[in-house]
């Protein structure tokens, strides 16, 4: 029963993401939007009628059971003490980004400059920080979820800004599958707040086609890194010539 809730609290938060209303469901299901409230909300739905919702959003059945399974296990959140642990040495986050991305400990010893040695001692410490499940045959079942939120002023937070943020702008943004999108312009606080929610969209649907693309064999994805960003802000040369008081 407690993995049938964890189903329909999942379905719930997909129609939320996908901004699927409960009575644009149920024109597609062919029944009355109280009779979608009243299934949602007793919990009580036919394997068919699952299967048929699952087609709507575009999930496989399996994966549902997959994101509900992950909910409820997956830590959304490393402590600040983790976190420092966690750059503080830069083959353990590497060993550690690669496992919540669904690696194998084979496919890591492959493509980077570790030894067995190290990698299993990365792999114990990693046990201990209670961010895998150390399994026998040196396979993991992750514990956080690949997209997991930083501490706002937390260690990883200081180390992309320091690190990262700097590096990965410093480009041109020529190649295929590159974008970067620079848009101005006077909005009000509101209609930002709705683009915010827009953007929080298409986090999602880099999330869900992450977790698609783990099917694909290893060799043919590509580390990828996508920053949404939007703020109230204003160039410092311009900001410089506003009339004063």
């Amino acid at each position: 029963m407690a993995q049938a809730t964890r189903l329909v609290h999942q379905l719930k938060a997909q129609l939320k993401q996908q901004g699927v209303t409960y009575r644009e469901l149920a024109t597609e299901l062919d029944l009355s939007e109280s009779a979608v409230k009243q299934m949602f909300s007793s919990g009580n739905m036919t394997l068919a009628r699952l299967d048929k919702i699952c087609e709507i959003l575009k999930l496989d059945l399996g994966d549902l059971v997959q994101l509900s399974d992950n909910a409820g296990r997956q830590l959304q959140s490393l402590s600040l003490e983790q976190e420092s642990e966690l750059i503080s040495d830069p083959k353990l986050l590497l060993t550690a980004y690669c496992l919540v991305n669904h690696w194998t400990f084979t496919d890591i010893l492959r493509r980077y400059e570790l030894t067995e040695v190290e990698g299993i001692r990365y792999l114990a410490k990693l046990d201990r920080m209670k961010l895998i499940e150390l399994l026998p045959g040196n396979r993991v079942r992750p514990l956080i979820a690949s997209n997991f939120n930083w501490q706002p002023t937390g260690p990883i937070e200081s180390f992309f800004r320091k690190e990262v943020q700097g590096p990965f702008f410093n480009t041109d943004f020529g190649e295929n599958g590159c974008l970067r999108l620079v848009k101005n312009g006077d909005i009000s606080a509101v209609a930002r707040q709705q683009i915010v929610e827009r953007l929080h969209s298409i986090g999602q649907l880099f999330d869900d086609t992450v977790r698609e693309e783990r099917k694909l064999p290893l060799e043919q994805r590509q580390g990828t890194t996508m920053v949404l960003a939007i703020r109230n802000w204003m160039f410092e040369a311009f900001k410089s010539l506003e009339r004063k008081g």
